[in-house]
């Protein structure tokens, strides 16, 4: 019996060691930034309402719920002078319950002085790295409850002088239940072949993710949603979020969420605003995420609706 228990720990060790080391061991992890803020402020639970031009990137099935031309634009400032940009436009075909979008996000940072042991100050020279992602995307209404969408992705990334390109997807779908509302939208991100950093092999991020929402509160000038999200990374151990929106008369919003085993945000907070102006319709965002260990990160977005 003792030697059956052994057996059962020796064969059992791989499992755990690769229980435990699961961080680090996908690249690119810059497409897993969330970089609008009405998604940031409500945590990803927006996966589930997916009703405007941010669904471009959060999940492509709930695209097609959206029949409007609009163009997205945001951006993010983290410590050590690293920016991202994001920007989208969403163009519908509505007579078949169709629409297509492009979309863009860039990851750049400052020049860096280039050091060796003999110059530990530097060298003169600089060096920099920047990643990068452009995505096509099609989604379209199978039903009049249910969407479903993709997005084509060819991945880039730069340090100093190496490169290392990639493809993948992003498949989703939305299901509306038509009971208060209640919405079940699921996304399978980064699904895509391994990358290639000069002789070395990484797989992408790849994650499923899964939310539910429903409308608390639903009149001619309240509407306040709830919801859950989780996600299932191939890098990382599960993640949750519980997040939610408060709309008041179609125009300002209020967001939150709080974050379970995420590995630096512990909750994030948001609002946004928006207003006609002749046949046009800006909106405007913004989310705050608090941080465990760097500096708070803050999220803005506009979106144009034509």
């Amino acid at each position: 019996m003792r030697r059956w228990g052994i057996i059962l720990i020796v064969v059992s060790l791989p499992a755990l060691v690769l229980a435990q080391a699961k961080v680090g061991t996908a690249g690119a992890q810059f497409l897993e930034i969330i970089p609008t803020a009405r998604t940031g402020g409500m945590g990803e639970v927006y996966l589930s309402i997916a009703d405007d031009a941010d669904a471009i990137y959060i999940n492509p099935g709930g695209l097609s719920a959206f029949p409007k031309r609009a163009a997205i634009f945001s951006y993010i400032k983290y410590p050590a002078q690293i920016m991202l940009g994001f920007a989208g436009v969403t163009y519908p075909f509505s007579a078949v319950g169709v629409v297509d979008g492009v979309s863009a996000i860039s990851l750049t940072m400052d020049d860096m002085p280039v050091r060796t042991p003999a110059h530990p100050e530097g060298t003169g020279q600089t060096f920099t790295a920047a990643s990068y992602v452009a995505g096509i995307t099609y989604s379209r209404r199978l039903t009049d409850r249910f969407s479903f969408g993709i997005t084509g992705k060819y991945i880039s990334e730069f340090y100093a002088d190496e490169a290392a390109y990639g493809w993948a997807f992003d498949i989703g779908t939305l299901y509306l239940t038509g009971f208060k509302n209640f919405k079940l939208g699921m996304c399978m991100s980064n699904f895509g072949p391994d990358m290639k950093f000069v002789d070395v092999g990484y797989p992408l991020p790849m994650n499923f993710k899964f939310s539910i929402s429903s409308d608390v509160i639903s009149n001619s000038k309240n509407r306040l949603t709830l919801g859950f999200f989780g996600s299932h990374p191939n890098d990382n151990i599960e993640k949750f979020a519980l997040g939610g929106e408060y709309i008041f008369m179609n125009q300002a919003a209020v967001r939150a969420s709080y974050k379970i085993n995420y590995d630096s945000e512990l909750f994030t907070l948001g609002g946004g605003i928006n207003f006609p102006i002749g046949t046009l319709k800006f909106k405007f965002d913004y989310a705050f995420s608090r941080m465990k260990y760097l500096s708070d990160i803050h999220r803005f977005t506009v979106a144009i609706e034509f």
